[in-house]
């Protein structure tokens, strides 16, 4: 069970452990023991707000988690899961950080506001033996009511060890400019939709990023997705067009629940 391993393994000094929760959703753990959450979707409420089902079961019940900061990159629901952030606050101490249209839903769900910290583009954060930078991302998901001009992106500074996450982003060149930021590590959006990169422009962005680790997300969520003709959910499409392109990273494709380890 995932709750046992996080809780049982050991980090070694000079690397993070992170678990894919499916989506954009990930656990780190540092060899401190700090757990961060980014965007995790535990719950089914989208099925409730859009009838669209998860694919697959939470990786970890609401009432195991334990983490000790949560970030959440935008408000959309399976980044800011409403199913999920109240009971996240119940069972943890866990401090909370989001741009501001995220946290004012956060704390109307009950979420203590001094527990609540905002993160927007360009700000940084210290988190015990973490370092938190947010970044730009363009998230046009193309839903009246639903825009999110706050949305974000990641870096994250594991004692030297750099990995970046996207959050939900469309290709942009202030994206591409990251590569100053020396990332080891990106975890990338694919599905191509809503306001996404698809598997080409996401290769092409790890290329230009020089990672020496790429990992593709938001390919496995939900059951049924409805065809698209611009929708890319095959993970082996962006390892394919990184290699073409040239790239010299190592492209791992992760299995929901299962977790791989960054160093320096």
């Amino acid at each position: 069970m995932l709750k046992d391993e996080l809780a049982q393994t050991q980090v070694e000094p000079g690397t993070v452990r992170a678990w894919w929760l499916g989506g954009t959703g990930f656990i780190f753990k540092t060899p401190a023991n700090t757990q961060v959450y980014i965007d995790p979707y535990l719950s089914n409420s989208v099925a409730d707000i859009f009838a669209q089902e998860r694919a697959f079961p939470p990786p970890i019940a609401l009432e195991d988690v334990r983490p000790d900061l949560v970030i959440a990159t935008h408000f959309h629901e399976d980044h800011l899961d409403p199913g999920g952030i109240p009971t996240i606050a119940r069972v943890s101490s866990a401090v909370f950080m989001c741009p501001p249209t995220a946290l004012s839903r956060a704390v109307g769900w009950g979420v203590p506001r001094d527990r609540v910290l905002p993160l927007q583009r360009g700000q940084t954060r210290e988190f015990r033996d973490v370092t938190v930078h947010a970044v730009y991302a363009r998230h046009e998901a193309g839903i009246p009511g639903w825009e999110v001009p706050d949305a974000i992106g990641v870096i994250f500074d594991f004692d030297g060890v750099r990995v970046y996450h996207s959050g939900d982003t469309e290709y942009d060149l202030k994206i591409r400019a990251l590569y100053s930021e020396k990332i080891d590590a990106a975890l990338l959006v694919i599905n191509g939709i809503t306001g996404n990169m698809n598997a080409h422009e996401a290769a092409m962005l790890a290329w230009h990023l020089g990672v020496k680790v790429a990992i593709p997300m938001h390919h496995i969520l939900w059951k049924d997705p409805a065809p698209h003709p611009e929708q890319t959910l095959d993970p082996n499409l962006f390892k394919q067009t990184y290699q073409k392109l040239g790239g010299t990273g190592e492209v791992r494709i992760l299995q929901v629940g299962e977790s791989t380890v960054f160093g320096r």
